[in-house]
């Protein structure tokens, strides 16, 4: 295993299996800000075994593991090489795409002893003009609020399945005024992280701390998220399939479910 120096190099690495024009099953988009934080932090490695490049970020209890191969069976025998070669490892894959593309791949890693940890889905809302009035309870956050969201982030969120950034991270959502707060009684209550370009308005994480979910926070950050993307043309986000209230919650705000799925699959060598 090969620790990584730089983004260019990550992305010559990735490159390469390209090259081989060959075909081409991958589950990692490069990141120029993000993966530079893993790298800078010495938590980005890769493996290669033939035909397929494995990056993998290194977390203290598990590994998110990412590929890029040429074909099924390629991948199939990288991943059982991998795993082999690190028994001790708890490994977590995802595999996302409409249903059809999923499923010879959900099929393929529980062949080599992997187990669905969670399944999402993908759900989206055309941009349709809303009135927006603030009430003066939500605002950008600034770093000094990076603290306490971390701590939210941590404690609700599941790490494995949901990716939780660096706080460097968050950092830079802050600067770019992709972080909301909503305050009640001096307390951050609740809070929006999100990703904005030119079409779309991606939610990445919407959190109300418990004792404040009878007081229309997370409807408060909600509104505020749509007037952030009022000139995009979509807002996404992914949500668990089984967490049908907040399914329901999402549709009284127009999403519908796409045929896009998130499998995560997750390898441990006692369960195997």
């Amino acid at each position: 295993m090969q620790i990584v120096e730089s983004f260019e190099e990550l992305q010559e690495l990735v490159a390469e299996i390209r090259s081989l024009r060959l075909g081409i099953i991958t589950n990692f988009f490069a990141n120029p800000v993000k993966h530079a934080i893993w790298i800078q932090k010495g938590d980005c490695f890769t493996e290669r075994v033939n035909n397929t490049l494995f990056i993998i970020k290194q977390n203290p209890a598990f590994w998110n593991v990412f590929y890029c191969s040429t074909t099924l069976e390629e991948l199939g025998d990288g991943v059982k090489a991998l795993q082999g070669k690190y028994q001790d490892k708890t490994m977590m894959y995802d595999i996302v795409g409409r249903e059809v593309q999923c499923q010879p791949l959900v099929e393929l890693f529980k062949s080599k002893g992997c187990k669905e940890a969670t399944l999402l889905v993908r759900m989206t809302r055309m941009t349709v003009p809303m009135d927006y009035t603030s009430d003066g309870t939500v605002r950008y956050a600034s770093e000094k609020d990076l603290p306490i969201i971390s701590h939210y982030l941590h404690e609700y969120f599941d790490e494995k399945t949901e990716q939780i950034p660096y706080d460097e991270e968050l950092v830079d959502y802050t600067k770019e005024g992709h972080v909301l707060v909503c305050e009640e009684s001096g307390q951050i209550a609740g809070f929006v992280v999100f990703e904005l370009n030119a079409t779309t308005l991606y939610l990445r994480y919407w959190f109300t701390q418990p004792v404040f979910r009878s007081r229309k926070v997370g409807s408060r950050l909600l509104r505020r998220f749509f007037e952030e993307g009022k000139y995009t043309k979509r807002q996404l986000f992914w949500v668990i399939c089984t967490n049908d209230n907040a399914i329901m919650r999402y549709k009284h705000y127009g999403f519908t479910e796409e045929n896009m799925f998130d499998y995560v699959m997750q390898y441990n060598y006692q369960q195997a």
